[in-house]
């Protein structure tokens, strides 16, 4: 086995993990200070296409974008630049498979996702989703609007670990790029796309969402949803948008699980759900409810289990590729890397070897802008730097180069000619004074460079004519004012809580103070609550509209004991709902449901499972009859 394909800047290419299209996929490992290294992924454009503007421009989004995502369910983007004259993205190395792999893989022994699992790895889905949908931009402080437009089996991941990660934002929009898609344009996986995608009309977060539900009901069903002999015929499928039954397919599927699945696969985006997190609120609560032992853990090992041999090849192959050290190499093209040093970033100089099209007269536009905030810092580095020479004597060299952790200045060093060599005497006096007067200079300009970068003076015409910008004095702490509070549901009449404590019905308008978190929580009889923590009025107010989903079909249950004792705890599908009895409280109907009552003194419990009907009330006495597993 080869122990490594190739040196690539300061990282080494252990292994081809996928190649095809545009681009090819790496195992590589990344050096740092002292050869201390990880793994990671590394996604880079093949040689031949590297003067392909369109895919270059795509390519150099998807770092743009995803630099800003920072989730567990999203894959994380470390590095971008340039090498060899060929563009390369840094990603976190997730080990596991595809969800597409791992299909076609279990396809083969006749194993299937249980239903836990499935329902699972489309909530850590719709929850990276709800991330992207929602992420701010770092330099802005707006938000993106990212749309994935490619949520297929293929981009989503399966660790061995148990974690289920959204990959490859390649053709993610986000609302405020300035090059946006050329109309009609379609692109993704034409399998899972949404109707409104494939008619090549504007797409949001709801596509998505739609997306995700193809792969839901592709899992439940064992089946493909949208196929066809061709594209056009899998278009217009998805144009027709017919979707069968999930029951009669696999009766297995609940009726709650039916009804969330289809919910995500209407056609009118209107009657979809209307955020990702919408419908990660729905999964998480039939996965707790119905199975709620369920844990990633247990996921793990059921990826670990089924991918026995190849768990344990990758961990060899692992330990071997960590011993590698990255070979000594001379003079290489700078790439970009993420710095430690927040105030000098490191950024990937120009190559000479770029395509004429590529090319710039001006060296500095040449650079790789990831975030602007990255080329503030080095602007004030520059500042601070040019301040320190002109107030202290030193001359930058012209030969600075970007480093590992920060920019680097040298001084110019000049040969001077030889003198005739002293007397001991003399040179002892020389080097008395020399050092006398240097003590002197040195006090006298340290007290200069303090005082010209504090901000005191800062004359342009003193500093060689570059005006440095004052240190700015910390703003006084100003009181928030009053903002206008608009508050609207769907439908209307649903009682708005802010931080615990009701002001009206929707519709609902008021004065709240700006630049505070709060929390707002709406509830209305026959709907679930709707809950935002976080949530703050700008200068302009604060205005937002929810859209209440229909509480499913509940029963009704009040729970006593004739023997629990006093200050008994109160379990739901192991949820804690009280801590005193007789308690009442709503669960789903035609569902068993676990109910538990816990003696903490007396160290005694009680267990009963029950099933009501839709707006049925039960009284449900539990006797306390065993041990109770309490932890110490």
């Amino acid at each position: 086995m080869s122990k490594t394909i190739e040196a690539f800047g300061k990282y080494l290419l252990l292994e081809r993990l996928a190649s095809g299209g545009m681009a090819e996929v790496y195992l590589a490992k990344s050096v740092g200070a002292g050869g201390i290294g990880k793994f990671v992924a590394m996604k880079r454009i093949l040689p031949q296409f590297s003067d392909n503007q369109e895919f270059i421009d795509m390519f150099k989004e998807e770092a743009k974008i995803v630099m800003n995502l920072q989730h567990s369910n999203v894959v994380s983007i470390f590095d971008f630049g340039i090498e060899h004259s060929q563009f390369f993205l840094v990603m976190e190395f997730v080990e596991g498979q595809n969800l597409r792999q791992t299909l076609t893989f279990m396809k083969k022994q006749a194993k299937y996702f249980s239903l836990d699992q499935i329902v699972y790895i489309a909530k850590e889905v719709a929850t990276g989703l709800d991330h992207a949908h929602r992420c701010i931009d770092a330099s802005t402080g707006k938000q993106l609007n990212i749309t994935h437009r490619d949520i297929s089996p293929q981009n989503i991941m399966l660790s061995f670990e148990g974690e289920v990660k959204i990959v490859d934002f390649g053709i993610a929009k986000a609302e405020t790029q300035i090059e946006h898609t050329r109309s009609g344009t379609i692109k993704g996986k034409f399998g899972y796309m949404s109707p409104e995608h494939a008619e090549g009309s504007p797409v949001d977060a709801r596509t998505d969402v739609f997306s995700l539900g193809i792969v839901l009901w592709e899992l439940l069903a064992q089946d493909r949803l949208f196929t066809a002999q061709n594209e056009a015929a899998t278009l217009r499928k998805i144009k027709e948008c017919q979707i069968p039954s999930l029951r009669k397919l696999n009766p297995a599927v609940s009726p709650e699980l039916e009804k969330i699945v289809n919910k995500a696969l209407v056609r009118d985006k209107n009657l979809r759900y209307q955020t990702a997190e919408a419908f990660v609120r729905d999964l998480s609560r039939f996965l707790n409810t119905q199975y709620p032992d369920f844990s990633k853990q247990e996921f793990s090992k059921f990826m670990k289990s089924l991918y026995q041999d190849m768990y344990l090849e990758n961990r060899k192959k692992l330990s071997e590729y960590a011993k590698i050290e990255l070979p000594a190499q001379g003079e290489k093209t700078s790439i970009t890397q993420t710095s430690t040093n927040a105030e000098t970033p490191a950024l990937p100089e120009p190559s000479a070897a770029l395509p004429k099209n590529m090319q710039s007269e001006n060296t500095q536009s040449q650079r790789i802008d990831l975030n602007k905030l990255k080329l503030n810092a080095v602007e004030a580095a520059n500042q601070r730097q040019s301040l320190l020479r002109k107030t202290s004597g030193f001359t930058k060299s012209s030969s600075t180069r970007t480093s590992n952790t920060s920019l680097t200045s040298h001084s110019v060093v000049k040969k001077v000619p030889q003198q005739k060599p002293a007397s001991s005497m003399g040179l002892l006096m020389m080097i008395v004074l020399g050092l006398s007067a240097g003590g002197w200079w040195y006090l006298q300009n340290q007290k200069r460079i303090e005082r010209d970068v504090s901000g005191v003076s800062m004359d342009p015409e003193r500093n060689g004519g570059d005006e440095i910008a004052p240190a700015q004095q910390p703003k006084a702490n100003l009181p928030p004012k009053d903002v206008t509070l608009s508050i609207q549901s769907q439908p209307q009449g649903a009682t708005v809580y802010i931080d615990d404590k009701p002001i009206g019905e929707t519709p609902v308008l008021g004065h709240i103070p700006s630049g505070k978190a709060f929390r707002v929580r709406l509830v209305k009889e026959g709907y679930l609550p709707a809950d935002s923590v976080g949530e703050m009025a700008t200068d302009e107010g604060y205005k937002k509209s929810f859209n209440l989903m229909a509480e499913p079909p509940m029963g009704s249950i009040t729970i006593t004991s004739s023997n629990a004792g006093p200050n008994p705890v109160v379990y739901v599908n192991g949820q804690i709902v009280g801590r005193s009895l007789p308690l009442t409280t709503k669960i789903l109907a035609g569902t068993p449901t676990s109910v538990k009552v816990v003696n903490p003194i007396g160290r005694t419990e009680g267990v009963e499972d029950v099933i009501v009907g839709q707006g049925q009330p039960k009284r449900v006495n539990i006797l306390l009859n065993r041990e109770a597993q309490i932890p110490q």
